[in-house]
Order: C-alpha cells, then sequence, then structure tokens
C-alpha cells in the first residue's frame, strides 16, 4: 500500500505494510513515524468500525519503509487504514500503481491535507496512476498530467470505489483564476529613468540579475515592483512547483488554483537568516524567501540594511539556481532560481548623488555603509544601473511604453534564446556557461576585440562571462543572429555602474 509524506518542497513515496497476528491485542507502529503518524492507529481504528468494517482482535504491526525516513504528518492515515483491511481480506489486496493520502476523521471521513499538490507530483513520477484522496484536494492532484484522481469523502465510499461499486467525487478543475499582472502597477506609470527601463527589460529578456542606485524616492522601489510585469507567464511545469513551494509555506490555501505569475518577494531588512534561506524540521523544508521566490523575483530594497549572513548566503543560488541546507543527517536541496534585484542609497544619508552637497555623511560611513554588500555578492549582478532624480520636464512627459509591449519584446527575445539553447539544459542566457558562450557562440571581431580590451584593463572572467551573456541578450532583443560591438559596448556600460 502506498502513501506519500512530504520531504523537503516535495513528497516521498512510502510502502505501508500491515502484518496481522496472532498473540495479544496491540497495534505498533514502525519505521521512524513521528507523533502524528504513530497516533494514526487510533484514527484508523475509530475510522474503521464507526463506518461499519472489523478492526480485528489481534497483534498487528505497521510498518512504514524506507524504514530510516522520518515521517511526519497525517497523510498516512488513509493507506494504514486501507492496508488494515486489506491485510484482514475485507477488502482485495491492490496494486502497486494505487497511492492513497488523507486524514482520517473518527468518524470516517477523509480528510484534506497540505502538499497534496507535491505529493501528486511525486506519485506520478514514481509511476503511480491512480490517486485516490480526499474531495478537498481532488482539483490540486488533477492539475498533474497522467495521473488519474479519484476523490472520495469517507472510509465507506472509499471502499465502494475499490469494489467498483462507487466512481467517487466528480473532480471539478480550478474556476479560472483572476490574475492581474499589472498588480504592482504599470511601466507608463514611470516618468524618465530611460537608461533604467531598459536595463530591466534586458533584465526580463535575459534573466539577469541587476542593482539600483539612487538617493530616496527617486524611484527604485517604484521600477523593482513593476519589473514583474515585464515576465512572461509560467509554463506548466514551473506553475506546479511554485504552486507546491507557496502552498507548503502556507501562503496559499488548499484549491486555490495554480500561480501562474512569476512570485514577487520582497522581505523587509529585519529578516532573519532562517527566514531568508529557509530551515529544515523534521526532515520538512521550511521554505526561506530565496524559495518562494524561485522561478520569480527576490527584491531586496535597502539592500545594504540587510545582516550579512542573508546576503552573503544568496552567493551559491545566485550561481546555481539551488540552496542545500546541510542539518545532521540530513541534506535538503531547496529551489532558488529566482532574479535579483538590489535597490540602495549610496550613502546612509542617500544624498551622495552627484556632487553631494546635500550629503551629511563622513568618508568612513560612506565606505561601511556599501561595503555591507561585498564584492562576491556584486561580482554576481550583471546589471549595475545608478539612478538620477527625474526633472521637472520628465514628470511632465506622456505616458511612456506599457508594461504589455515591453513585455511582447522580452517575449520574443526569450523565444530566440529558447530555440538557440533548445538541447541545452538552459534556456535563458543569464544561465549559460560563459565556456559554452566563448567556444561555441563568441560575438564578431569587432566585439570580441572589444571584449578582451576590457578583459586587459580588469575585467574579471566571472564579469566577462557576464558581459557576455548580456551582450546575447541584446542581441535577441534586436533580432541578431550574433552580438556585434555595441551589444558588448553597452553590456560593458550596463555592468560597470552602480556600488563601485
Amino acid at each position: 500500500m502506498w502513501g506519500v509524506v512530504p520531504a523537503g518542497i516535495s513528497g516521498v513515496m512510502v510502502k505501508v505494510e500491515v502484518d496481522v497476528a496472532r498473540g495479544l491485542p496491540s497495534v505498533g507502529v514502525v519505521g521512524l513515524a513521528h507523533t502524528s503518524v504513530a497516533e494514526a492507529r487510533w484514527r484508523a481504528r475509530s475510522a474503521i468500525v464507526n463506518s461499519g468494517f472489523t478492526w480485528p482482535n489481534s497483534r498487528i504491526t505497521i510498518g512504514l519503509s524506507p524504514a530510516d525516513l522520518p515521517k511526519t504528518g497525517t497523510s498516512l492515515d488513509l493507506p494504514i487504514a486501507v492496508g488494515l483491511l486489506a491485510a484482514t481480506s475485507q477488502i482485495a489486496k491492490l496494486g502497486s500503481n494505487v497511492s492513497f493520502i488523507g486524514e482520517l476523521g473518527l468518524d470516517g471521513a477523509i480528510k484534506p491535507v497540505p502538499g497534496v499538490l507535491a505529493a501528486a507530483i511525486s506519485a506520478q513520477r514514481h509511476g503511480v496512476s491512480t490517486f485516490i484522496v480526499s474531495a478537498g484536494n481532488s482539483r490540486e492532484a488533477r492539475e498533474v498530467e497522467g495521473l488519474e484522481v479519484i476523490a472520495v469523502t469517507n472510509l465507506r465510499q472509499l471502499i465502494a470505489v475499490l469494489r467498483n461499486e462507487d466512481a467517487g467525487e466528480e473532480v471539478d478543475q480550478f474556476p479560472a483564476m483572476i490574475d492581474d499582472a499589472n498588480a504592482l502597477g504599470d511601466f507608463s506609470e514611470v516618468r524618465g529613468h530611460d537608461v533604467a527601463r531598459f536595463a530591466l527589460e534586458v533584465a526580463a529578456a535575459g534573466g539577469h540579475h541587476c542593482s539600483l542606485l539612487g538617493e530616496p524616492g527617486v524611484g527604485k522601489t517604484m521600477l523593482a515592483q513593476r519589473f514583474v510585469s515585464l515576465l512572461p507567464e509560467l509554463n506548466q511545469q514551473q506553475a506546479l512547483d511554485v504552486t507546491s513551494v507557496h502552498a507548503l509555506a502556507g501562503r496559499i490555501e488548499s484549491g486555490h488554483g495554480l500561480l501562474r505569475r512569476p512570485p514577487f518577494i520582497a522581505p523587509h531588512h529585519s529578516i532573519s537568516a532562517g527566514a531568508m534561506l529557509g530551515s529544515v524540521r523534521n526532515g520538512v523544508l521550511l521554505p526561506g524567501a530565496l524559495t518562494l521566490a524561485s522561478e520569480g523575483v527576490l527584491f531586496l530594497d535597502e539592500a545594504p540594511e540587510f545582516d550579512r549572513p542573508c546576503l552573503e548566503g544568496m552567493r551559491q543560488p545566485l550561481e546555481q539556481g539551488s540552496l542545500a541546507l546541510m542539518r545532521v543527517g540530513q541534506t535538503v536541496i531547496a529551489p532558488a532560481r529566482f532574479q535579483l534585484i538590489l535597490a540602495a542609497n549610496p550613502c546612509p544619508c542617500g544624498q551622495a548623488i552627484g556632487r553631494g552637497d546635500g550629503c551629511t555623511c563622513g568618508a568612513q560611513q560612506k565606505r561601511r555603509y556599501l561595503q555591507k554588500l561585498s564584492g562576491p555578492l556584486m561580482d554576481r549582478i550583471d546589471i549595475r544601473i545608478s539612478l538620477t532624480r527625474p526633472t521637472d520636464a520628465h514628470l511632465r512627459m506622456s505616458a511612456g511604453e506599457s508594461s504589455d509591449v515591453i513585455a511582447q519584446r522580452v517575449l520574443l527575445a526569450r523565444d530566440r534564446a529558447h530555440v538557440r539553447w533548445t538541447n541545452e539544459s538552459w534556456n535563458l542566457n543569464a544561465q549559460a556557461p560563459g565556456s559554452v558562450l566563448r567556444s561555441s557562440y563568441p560575438p564578431d571581431a569587432a566585439g570580441q576585440g572589444l571584449l578582451e580590451r576590457a578583459e586587459s584593463r580588469g575585467l574579471n572572467p566571472r564579469g566577462s562571462d557576464r558581459v557576455l551573456r548580456m551582450a546575447w541578450t541584446l542581441a535577441d532583443l534586436e533580432a541578431q543572429d550574433q552580438p556585434n560591438n555595441d551589444h558588448v559596448a553597452t553590456a560593458l556600460s550596463m555592468r560597470g555602474g552602480g556600488f563601485e
């Protein structure tokens, strides 16, 4: 009998074995069962008896395999009850292609449990073809392709389904979700900042990280909030993964529907390292801000005010797109493939722009403030832009291009990149290895010469790789087959500003 328990952001298949033997009446659960799992024996007993079936007056042993995996939650209630009914010949034994998940009430009701979407994905990958769940979880499980979902409301109905006497509850589709892509604003509301607008378009098209430096009130937060409106909708697999993570974190309710827009996560600078990076409890991942932002945008406003462990903990995810949370005896790999947008003032008072006549900070204060953003961290930021205050003429300008117009160009550029990387394990320019770009996708001769001159003047290898990735994004935006000198020059200029 197969069940699923949460592990990390996914689920692990658990084989439930029930042995009914002669001896003093007792019930034992073996296999590193947490208290919530061990108590399933009493919920199962009441549910079976109150549903009109027989609880054996024998020695019962319930084994949960793999035995060395800690198991928590109430999702194994249902397979334990069904396993006991099969062991006592009250129902026929089932094949290995059926899995159960659900919590039992004492009256036999089958209640929904959290994490069903992740459990359904794991079951489908394990070869399960039939997934039996509570009616309250059925719409979530239905989103996983190739899985027959049977919804039941109580144990008596479940047994009728297994005996082919009932078809189960009707499984509805999720209602059409009202998902406003411009909930955080539209780019048409931005006046001025032409360079920053273009830089964010490049960042969206190629998946590049970006930093914004400017005085308070200049528009950094306004631009960052509107950035997500430039990104295309998540594909089916991304939507499943993102929804699983946010459901695991309790950010959405069961039956909410798939999240189709890239998430926008903007933690306050008082966030702890554990809340930023995530933690593990009883083998279950508690997603942090980095994981919640996966496939979307992580915005750090007032970035130098964040604790150093929060900032330095991003270095691995920025390179690898994942985060290894290591605890005694276990390691959980959490997804963290996000786009980072940093925003910061030039100094604690925020007035050190241009000549800095209004700045009241000393040189030591300025240096200490921006040194909180370490060199290794900033070296992983592709685009670095300094913002200046819009003039009165800018503020009186008519509305600029809307997010929809820019998003169309972004989508076309991503489509060109996707065609180029169709046989690779990545699909965005920002994810392409520098070695592959240099050997198989170099710029033209003029662009290569400019890049080499920049390297001779101090551009490090990581920075050179990132310039080349941006050059390819610029070429995709202009529908060019190869980056040229202008693309490399523009990439170098966007790389050079900011927190230096």
